[in-house]
């Protein structure tokens, strides 16, 4: 059986044995047996867009930051999944800078026509996809590059690509066996992070086009000279020279990967068979039996593959409910919308134009809410959040029809002191917050509560205690929601 290698971010390569994946894709690694991961923000092109800068970094639009942290995120978990049934990752290090990134945090000044909001942004790495400590990324780069003692597993891939290969970054504190070295200053450029089952090799990135024109300088460099009398069919040569230096280039680098990968699962630091060795003249007789069994083994697991794929997704989705407890921004507003379908609503976040609602809420009776959501690390929610919901109801009614306008119920979800346990929270919100909260008939959840009722309901669908849990919502009058009792099981 072939291996299958999976390309995420960035590839040189097209072949039958080979999926690129976009970097914003949704898809899973698990039905890779190779992974190359290439991070490249400069290339993602509309998937994360920004125009400005911030502190010299490129600032992401909103959209495009909760994408990029999405992604990033998905990645990591896929990487786990795969360095942890055992598989090779290989990283190529590329310059992807970092970036200044939204948090989901909006912060209000003046009245007026002198008010303000300041979006809040902060320091994002998309290096963060890895999800294991193998030190820190420096964007630097160059071409000189030496070899540091034994290659081992890399010998046969160096000696094919070395001479292709340029640095675009080094890494700190290595946390593996460094094997590539910058020619001075002894910054790591490649090594090998073996994990408890996968392995993890950094390497810097191949710049295959080169290795393709050194291919055909290499041809021609063999070809007897011939007469310049017909200069079509020396074109069509030289055509018919590019074409199969490309197929020969890909079919060594494919070979190579491939080879290094049989090294890194096995537990010797043997070196990877060349291409050469791998001849059916040189083939035992057990081979081509054992090659059979080896399918068919396979073939059983692509099945278990897919359900434990299924089964992962499912799993996610039912863990973003918990973001109730602990998450705060976008994380927090989709759990919310989450809870709140499951309680009976039809929930939606709003965003158009400079308009954005983080929830807009539809009881089955028709009764219309804004919901507004926020995270504190170590506080209270404060009146600010207030205002700013205030302002979203007001700016919901000037939207509505004259005859029909009116005015939608505000409700503010409240993740306070979100990184200490539920039962030894403080207080959820401020005195100013809970009095204007009640002048302005606005109602107060706190998210852990919304979690304990929504965790009953995807447990337990109960529609009789789904109904009581949205009349609390609604007719709470500016007070903390209180939810009822939780239905013996």
């Amino acid at each position: 059986m072939e291996k299958r290698i999976v390309f995420v971010g960035e590839s040189q390569v097209t072949s039958d044995d080979v999926t690129n994946l976009e970097f914003s894709s949704d898809s899973s690694l698990l039905d890779g047996d190779i992974i190359i991961f290439s991070v490249n923000t400069s290339s993602y092109g509309s998937d994360y867009s920004g125009d400005s800068t911030f502190q010299g970094l490129r600032c992401l639009g909103n959209d495009s930051s909760f994408q990029l942290r999405r992604d990033c995120q998905h990645w990591s978990s896929e990487l786990d999944a795969v360095l942890r049934d055992g598989k090779t990752v290989i990283v190529y290090l590329t310059g992807s800078p970092e970036l200044q990134v939204a948090t989901g945090e909006v912060r209000h000044s003046g009245t007026g026509r002198n008010a303000r909001a300041t979006r809040i942004v902060e320091t994002f790495d998309p290096y963060c996809a890895i999800p294991f400590n193998f030190g820190s990324v420096v964007r630097r780069s160059g071409e000189r590059i030496k070899v540091t003692g034994d290659l081992g597993i890399l010998a046969t891939y160096w000696h094919d690509f070395g001479d292709h290969s340029a640095y675009e970054a080094y890494i700190d504190n290595f946390k593996g066996s460094a094997m590539l070295h910058t020619q001075t200053g002894g910054k790591v450029v490649g090594g090998i992070l073996h994990l408890s089952k996968g392995t993890l090799i950094f390497l810097p990135p191949p710049d295959l086009s080169a290795a393709v024109e050194s291919r055909i300088k290499e041809l021609k460099a063999r070809q007897k000279k011939k007469p310049d009398t017909n200069r079509t069919a020396k074109a069509q040569e030289s055509a018919r020279d590019r074409k199969k230096s490309e197929r020969s280039v890909i079919a060594q680098y494919i070979a190579a990967i491939v080879a290094l990968d049989k090294a890194a699962r096995s537990a010797s630091e043997t070196t990877p068979p060349p291409a050469w060795a791998d001849d059916g003249r040189f083939s035992l007789n057990r081979e081509a039996q054992l090659r059979s069994r080896i399918s068919e083994v396979e073939s059983g697991l692509r099945s278990l593959v897919e359900e434990r794929k299924r089964v992962n997704g499912e799993l996610r989705e039912t863990q973003r409910l918990r973001s109730l407890l602990f998450e705060k921004g976008k994380p927090l507003e989709q759990a919310i919308l989450i809870a709140l379908r499951l309680l009976g609503f039809r929930a939606e976040n709003y965003q158009e134009a400079d308009s954005e609602f983080d929830a807009v809420i539809v009881d089955p009776t028709g009764i219309r809410l804004i919901g507004e959501a926020e995270g504190k690390d170590d506080k209270a929610i404060s009146v600010d959040k207030l205002d700013q919901l205030d302002r979203n109801l007001k700016e919901d009614f000037a939207r509505q029809a004259e005859e029909k306008a009116q005015f939608a119920l505000g409700v503010l979800f409240g993740n306070a002191y979100r990184l200490t346990a539920p039962e030894e929270r403080q207080e959820f919100f401020t005195a100013k917050c809970l009095l204007a909260a009640k002048r302005s008939h606005i109602n107060l959840v706190r998210t852990t509560d919304l979690f304990a009722v929504a965790r009953y309901l995807d447990d337990s669908p109960n529609e009789e205690f789904a109904a009581k849990c949205r009349r609390a919502i609604i007719e709470a009058d500016g007070e903390e929601v209180e939810f009822p009792t939780l239905p013996a099981k």
